[in-house]
């Protein structure tokens, strides 16, 4: 049983290394397939995947919660985890982003995923930080406009505007909650930015 699975992992990493898109650049990222292009977006689909990630509530956009936020997931990859296994980093770093929670609605809920690496989705190490989780990621049809420069949280919102403003229709995605993806490191300067908005099936 163990070689089989050993097998099917090797399997699915050369899958994923044949269809990574290029802005991935070296790193593992989702698998995804594209359903239908736009003007200036496009309709993907994402096969189920696990991620490593952490959340908090803000009241506005905190640079500092966000960096506490990647850096818990960092120490993870980085060894902090029950195998005390180091991991390579992966892409994007994903931020589901929930506005109009907590008290009096006046909140966000921030949650940023690391994807595991495709050799260790079947099995990865349990985070030792109690604030930090393995989640799955369900198949996943969204909405994605991709955009390059740095960007930052009014950006992001801006670019969403923009995005529900093309597919012109709210019956097509649910809006109470959207995907930010970034998948460049803070020294790269040919960047690939992306936000996301869940298709209704």
């Amino acid at each position: 049983m163990l070689g089989l699975a050993v097998f099917a992992s090797l399997c699915y990493l050369a899958s994923a290394a044949l269809n990574k898109p290029s802005f991935c650049r070296d790193l593992d990222c989702p698998k995804y397939t594209v359903l239908q292009s736009f003007p200036g977006f496009e309709l993907r689909r994402y096969e189920m995947s696990q991620w490593v990630a952490t959340k908090d509530l803000v009241t506005r956009y905190d640079a500092l919660k966000n960096s506490n936020m990647f850096y818990k997931l960092f120490h993870y990859i980085s060894g902090k985890n029950t195998l005390g296994m180091k991991m390579p980093m992966t892409a994007p770093v994903l931020r589901t982003v929930i506005p109009g929670v907590g008290r009096n609605n006046q909140q966000t809920m921030m949650e940023m995923h690391f994807m595991i690496p495709h050799n260790m989705q079947p099995f990865p190490p349990a985070p030792t930080d109690p604030t930090v989780y393995i989640t799955t990621l369900p198949p996943l049809d969204v909405y994605v406009k991709s955009f390059g420069g740095f960007t930052n949280h009014r950006m992001n919102l801006m670019k969403v505007e923009e995005l529900k403003n093309q597919i012109n229709n709210r019956n097509l995605y649910h809006g109470d909650h959207f995907y930010t993806a970034g998948y460049d490191g803070p020294r790269s300067m040919n960047r690939h930015n992306e936000v996301w908005l869940v298709a209704k099936n």
